[in-house]
C-alpha cells in the first residue's frame, strides 16, 4: 500500500471531522502527538502573554491550574500537549463569536511571535538576519528548534522571493504557525510577505513562504 492510499484509507476511517476549536479535536490531537515532542517555555510564555493581554491575570492563572503548574520556565521543556491546551484556550479566548478558530489561531500566532521576538532567542534571530529575506528564510529552522524538540525542519528555496519550510511531526495548529511567520518576517522589515500551507502527509506540513 502506497503513503496516499494508507492515507485515504486513514481519513476514510474517520467517521467524521470534529468542528474546528472544539474540545473532540483538541484530545483527536493530544492522542496524536509524537512521543518526544516537547517545547520550551519560552513559547509557552508568549502564548500566555497574549492570554494576560486578552483576558488578564486572572485568565493567566486559570490556564496555569488547568495545566497544573504554577509557572513555566524559559528554558525548560514542557509536553507538547500542555502546549497545544493553551493554544486553544487562548485561542478561544480571542475567538469569541467575532471570528472563526482558524483566524482566531493565525491572530494568536502573530501575537504569539511578536512576544517571543522581544525575547533574547528572539532578538538574537532578528539580528542575525538583518532584513535579508533570504536570510531569515534559512534561519527559520534554527528559530522553530530552538523553541521545540521532536521535529525536523527543512527549507528549500524556489525562487528569488520565495521559499518552502517542511515540518517533520509538526504538530501546531497551521493557522498559528502562519500568523507567527507573518509576524516574524514583518519584525525583520520584510515587505509584502505572504504565507500559505498545506499537509503533506499525516505529521508534515509545508508552509511557503513568499515576499515582494
Amino acid at each position: 500500500m502506497t503513503g496516499d492510499e494508507k492515507h485515504m484509507k486513514d481519513l476514510t476511517a474517520l467517521p467524521h471531522s470534529p468542528p474546528h476549536g472544539s474540545e473532540e479535536e483538541l484530545r483527536g490531537l493530544l492522542s496524536a502527538l509524537p512521543e518526544k515532542a516537547a517545547v520550551r517555555g519560552m513559547l509557552l510564555n508568549a502564548v500566555l502573554e497574549v492570554v494576560r493581554q486578552r483576558g488578564g491575570e486572572a485568565a493567566v492563572q486559570q490556564c496555569l491550574a488547568t495545566l497544573g503548574e504554577k509557572q513555566f520556565l524559559d528554558f525548560f521543556s514542557y509536553s507538547s500537549g500542555k502546549y497545544l491546551e493553551v493554544l486553544y484556550a487562548a485561542a478561544r479566548l480571542g475567538g469569541g463569536d467575532k471570528e472563526d478558530f482558524e483566524t482566531a489561531l493565525r491572530h494568536l500566532g502573530q501575537q504569539a511571535a511578536e512576544n517571543f521576538l522581544v525575547s533574547a532567542a528572539g532578538r538574537t534571530l532578528l539580528v542575525l538576519v538583518q532584513g535579508d529575506p533570504h536570510r531569515l528564510l534559512n534561519r527559520l529552522p534554527w528559530a522553530i528548534l530552538v523553541g521545540v524538540s521532536g521535529v525536523e525542519v527543512d527549507v528549500r528555496t524556489t525562487g528569488p522571493w520565495s521559499g518552502v519550510l517542511t515540518v517533520k511531526g509538526d504538530f501546531s495548529p497551521r493557522p498559528f504557525v502562519e500568523g507567527g511567520f507573518l509576524a516574524t518576517f514583518e519584525a525583520a522589515k520584510v515587505n509584502g510577505a505572504k504565507v500559505r500551507s498545506w499537509q503533506v502527509e499525516p505529521g508534515v506540513n509545508a508552509y511557503e513562504l513568499s515576499w515582494a
